[in-house]
C-alpha cells in the first residue's frame, strides 16, 4: 500500500493529537476513542457509544482484552472493520509513544508494504475520503475544506463551491434516506436474527449468546409534502433547496413537491429525471414564475383548498421553504397554515435568513405563520439541510 492511501497530513496530526491526550475518567477516554473511530470512517453513532459505555459497566475493566471484545460487539458493523478497529485499540489504549511517533511520522521508503504489515506499523489502512455526515445520530468530522463549505451561506458560494456543493447534496440525501428506513423495532418471535444486539446482550455472560434477539424492519408511513418558495427573494437559496429536494424525492418514497412565488406549481413529476440537469430543463420550460413576485399565502391557501385533503393525513410531514415575505394578504396565510396545523402530522418551516444572527422573524408572512409551525429551522447550507435530517429521523419514529 503506498503513501497515498494513508490517511493525509492534517487528520494524522488529529489522530496524534487524540493519541497524546490523557483523559481523567474512562468515560472521556471512550469519547475520545470514538473520535479516533470516525476519522478513520468507521460509522460511530452516539447510540453505539452509549452501547459501549453501558457495556464496560458490566465487565472486568482491568482486563484489556476483555474490554477489547466488549467495544467491538458495540462499535464494529462489519468483519471487515475488525483488522482497523484492533490497530486502533491498541494505539489507543495501550499508549506506547513508539507507535504513536510511526502513526505520525510514516517512513517513506516502504512504499509497497504489504497490508499485513499495518499492525506491525502502525500505520492506519485507511483511504482519506472527505464526506459530509448528515443523516446519521452523530455529527461528522470531516476535513477542513469540507467543513468549510458546510458552514458556508449558499449565498457567499464561488463556482467551486457550488460544484462540490451539488457532490455533497447528492451524497446527502441516500444517507437520509438510508437512516429514515433502515430502523428496526424489536420482535420476540418473528423476524431475522438481531446479531448485534445478541452479542451485546452476551457481554452480561461472558461473551456467552445464550439467547437470540430477532427484529423487524419498522414500517414507516411518514410522508413529506414540500412547498419551496421560488421568488425573487430566495433566489440565491431556492437552487440548492430545489436540488436537494430533488435528490431526497429520487432517493424516498412519498415526497411530493410543490413549488411557488405569486402561484403554485406542482414539480413532483418533473423532477422524476436522471440527472439534476435534465430536471432543470423541465422546470424552466414548465414553471414560468421562477424569480418572481411572491404571493405565500394565497399560494399556501391554494395548496390547502386543490390538495390538501387527498395529500395530507396524520403521517404526512408539511415542510415549507420560505424567506416568508409576503407581499399577499396574511390572512389567507393564517387559514392555510391553522388548516396544515389540523391535517398534518408535523409542520416544518425552513428560512434561510434564520442562519444569521441578526436575523428576527418580523416580516407579516413569517410573523402570521410561526404560530403554527412545530419546528422552525434554518435552511441557508449544508450543515442546515443535515439538522433537517436528523429531525425528519426523529419524526419518523414517532
Amino acid at each position: 500500500m503506498t503513501d497515498d492511501s494513508l490517511l493525509s497530513n492534517a487528520p494524522l496530526a488529529q489522530v496524534n493529537a487524540i493519541l497524546r491526550e490523557r483523559q481523567e475518567t474512562l468515560a472521556e477516554n471512550l469519547v475520545s476513542f470514538a473520535r479516533l473511530l470516525r476519522l478513520a470512517d468507521l460509522d460511530i453513532t452516539n447510540g453505539r457509544v452509549i452501547d459501549a459505555a453501558r457495556s464496560l459497566a458490566v465487565i472486568d475493566i482491568a482486563s484489556r482484552e476483555d474490554v477489547r471484545h466488549a467495544l467491538r460487539a458495540c462499535l464494529v458493523s462489519s468483519g471487515e472493520q475488525l483488522p482497523l478497529f484492533d490497530t486502533l485499540f491498541d494505539l489507543y489504549w495501550a499508549r506506547d509513544p513508539q507507535r504513536v511517533d510511526l502513526i505520525s511520522k510514516p517512513d517513506t521508503r516502504d512504499r509497497e508494504q504489504p497490508a499485513s504489515a499495518h499492525r506491525q506499523t502502525g500505520r492506519l489502512p485507511v483511504t482519506a475520503t472527505p464526506a459530509a455526515e448528515p443523516e446519521t445520530e452523530n455529527p461528522g468530522r470531516t476535513y477542513s475544506a469540507v467543513d468549510l463549505l458546510t458552514t458556508k451561506d449558499f449565498s457567499t458560494y464561488t463556482s467551486d463551491d457550488v460544484r462540490r456543493a451539488r457532490r455533497l447534496l447528492r451524497a446527502l440525501a441516500p444517507k437520509l434516506a438510508t437512516a429514515l428506513g433502515r430502523r428496526r423495532r424489536n420482535s420476540t418471535a418473528r423476524g431475522a436474527v438481531d446479531l448485534r444486539r445478541s452479542i451485546r446482550h452476551s457481554v452480561r455472560h461472558g461473551g456467552e449468546v445464550v439467547e437470540l434477539f430477532r427484529s423487524r424492519r419498522r414500517i414507516h408511513k411518514l410522508r413529506l409534502v414540500a412547498l419551496c418558495d421560488i421568488s425573487g427573494s430566495m433566489d440565491v437559496y431556492s437552487r440548492y433547496l430545489v436540488q436537494f429536494l430533488y435528490a431526497l424525492q429520487n432517493e424516498l418514497r412519498g415526497v411530493q413537491t410543490f413549488v411557488f412565488s405569486t402561484r403554485l406549481n406542482e414539480v413532483t413529476h418533473l423532477l422524476r429525471t436522471q440527472s439534476f440537469g435534465d430536471a432543470l430543463d423541465r422546470l424552466a420550460n414548465r414553471v414560468d414564475s421562477w424569480s418572481g413576485g411572491t404571493s405565500i399565502g394565497a399560494s399556501l391557501y391554494a395548496f390547502d383548498r386543490l390538495y390538501a385533503r387527498r395529500r395530507v393525513s396524520s403521517r404526512t410531514v408539511i415542510m415549507i421553504i420560505s424567506d416568508g415575505w409576503d407581499r399577499g394578504d396574511s390572512a389567507l396565510l393564517t387559514r392555510a397554515m391553522q388548516s396544515f396545523r389540523r391535517r398534518a402530522f408535523k409542520v416544518i418551516w425552513l428560512n434561510p435568513l434564520l442562519g444569521h444572527a441578526e436575523y428576527r422573524p418580523l416580516a407579516k408572512g413569517m410573523a402570521a405563520a410561526l404560530p403554527y409551525v412545530d419546528y422552525f429551522l434554518p435552511a441557508h447550507n449544508l450543515d442546515s439541510l443535515a439538522r433537517l435530517g436528523r429531525t425528519l429521523v426523529r419524526l419518523a419514529r414517532d
